[in-house]
């Protein structure tokens, strides 16, 4: 491990660190448990539900971005990404997409071409759910509308850059993957996936929050983009519920209850997504 991973590790600790020392000083980890108590078995079982429908919208996503089809082998692959980005740092957890398609026989330009166009959309999706919400939050429904629309046209950008590639197996990708009903596609899956990624993360909050469906939308939108900074906590934690908090508390909701909340669907997560990972884990032992 050279220098630089080294510091990026020991910021990644600290910044978890930080988070957590000030969580205590402010809320106390006493009212995490109080809090969750909150929660009802129905609550639960629903919004691990909406979650789990977020990884099939995801799924079929794939199936117009890569040669392969099998819906299992894809949901496999959105399944342990998803984990290992949640839990490793400075987004190596990528590095099991390359690995797992490799693995498939697929061609690193495919794989590669995939990737780029896939998190191309979900910045997309998801910087057009937290206009739309934003806008209409402060009761501008026209503007909501109409950047919603908007933003989706950005995507003209991919395929004017990608004519600029000019090695072989991307320019065979682009004929055969990039048309007008592939790109469509991608991007109705990719805006359903954050729907129902967040959905889930409303669901679970519980009613004593005070938070509507709106504030929760923003608050996942904005936490969800601290994802793609290049430094973040150890699993996220630290970065992700400072986005998720520091909009709700700018919107006028009390501090605990921002923190709080935040805390609790970024456990969700971290949760879900683990539980996922490990039943394919141990059904893929069981077929060995």
């Amino acid at each position: 491990m050279n220098k630089i991973k080294i510091i990026k590790l020991l910021l990644s600790i600290f910044i978890s660190g930080l988070f957590l020392y000030f969580f205590q000083r402010v809320v106390g980890f006493d009212k995490i448990f109080s809090f969750f108590q909150l929660l009802t078995f129905q609550q639960l079982i629903l919004a691990f539900v909406f979650y789990i429908f977020s990884y099939i919208a995801r799924t079929y996503r794939w199936q117009y971005t890569l040669s392969i089809k099998n819906f299992y082998k894809l949901f496999k692959l959105t399944v342990f990404n998803t984990f290992f980005n949640i839990i490793l740092p400075f987004r190596t957890g990528e590095i099991s997409f390359f690995y797992m398609l490799k693995k498939e026989g697929v061609h690193i330009a495919e794989s590669t071409m995939s990737f780029i166009i896939t998190r191309f959309f979900d910045g997309i999706s998801l910087v057009g759910i937290f206009l739309l919400t934003y806008f209409i939050y402060n009761g501008f429904l026209f503007l909501g509308i109409l950047a919603f629309i908007l933003v989706p046209f950005s995507f003209i950008i991919l395929p004017v850059v990608l004519k600029f590639i000019k090695h072989e197996k991307v320019k065979e990708y682009n004929r055969n993957m990039i048309n007008f009903k592939n790109i469509v596609m991608v991007y109705l899956l990719s805006v359903l996936t954050v729907i129902l990624k967040f959905s889930a993360f409303y669901i679970i909050l519980p009613k004593e929050s005070g938070l509507n469906i709106l504030q929760s939308f923003l608050a996942s939108s904005l936490a969800d983009l601290t994802t793609v900074l290049p430094i973040h906590g150890i699993a996220g934690i630290g970065t992700y519920e400072t986005g998720y908090a520091g909009i709700l508390i700018f919107l006028g909701t009390l501090r605990e209850i921002a923190l709080l909340s935040a805390f609790l669907v970024h456990t969700f997560i971290i949760t879900s997504s683990s539980l996922l990972a490990t039943t394919l884990y141990l059904l893929n032992i069981k077929k060995i």
